[in-house]
């Protein structure tokens, strides 16, 4: 018995037909929720659905060459396990390093109406997490007060239209491609936007951002047009 009859008949033998006929039916609702939306939980979501689709196919089966699929979800749960892992770590972390903000930021918090917290690190840090936006006291100390605006307005981007990084992790691996989903040109639009291309440009060379060179020629651009 050749792949694909022993499929269709360990399908027709255990019954799951309709549930697996379901099953698609549900990720390609999923699917098209993600081409409309570009929401990343429904891609997760449909993902999901679709290692749920395989581990009844497996389990249902006695077909030697079907096995090596449960090294596809062994990857997906360790990978999975060890974000968890990495999420608890960032959580108790990040809640040691919580400092009275200075006047600066606190009038940046009522005015993006966003929750800023300060890391004590020298290192130029600047991210969202959990509805937060955080910088490191080494970026603060580096940028002017404009400047500091351009970068929170560049997370802010993030925190209220990025995708969950968390998540986006997660879908990296499970696709196997291993590459997240990257908006920070989105990002920088928006910051110029609200603050000013000049601001943010002097923010990426004061703190020497990673192709920062390229980002802004790419900012360049939409501003000529």
């Amino acid at each position: 018995m050749n792949g694909i009859e022993c499929f269709i008949y360990c399908i027709q033998e255990t019954g799951l037909l309709y549930p697996i006929i379901g099953l698609i039916t549900l990720t390609l609702i999923f699917l098209f929720i993600f081409s409309q939306l570009r929401n990343n939980e429904s891609l997760l979501a449909s993902q999901i659905t679709m290692t749920i689709i395989i581990s009844f196919n497996l389990l249902s089966m006695n077909c030697d060459m079907f096995y090596w699929l449960w090294i596809y979800i062994g990857i997906i749960l360790i990978g999975t396990i060890l974000m968890g892992i990495v999420r608890i770590y960032l959580d108790l972390k990040l809640d040691e390093n919580f400092y009275r903000l200075p006047p600066l930021l606190s009038d940046l918090e009522k005015q993006w109406k966003v929750e800023i917290r300060i890391i004590d690190t020298q290192k130029i840090k600047a991210f969202t997490y959990k509805n937060r936006i955080y910088l490191s006291i080494g970026l603060i100390e580096r940028l002017e007060k404009d400047e500091i605006q351009s970068v929170v307005a560049h997370e802010v981007y993030h925190l209220r239209h990025s995708s969950n990084k968390f998540l986006s992790s997660i879908l990296a691996l499970t696709s196997m491609t291993f590459l997240r989903f990257n908006d920070q040109h989105l990002a920088d639009k928006y910051a110029v936007k609200k603050t000013g291309f000049k601001n943010l440009v002097n923010a990426f060379k004061k703190l020497q951002i990673k192709d920062a060179e390229k980002r802004i020629k790419k900012l360049s651009s939409l501003i000529l047009d």
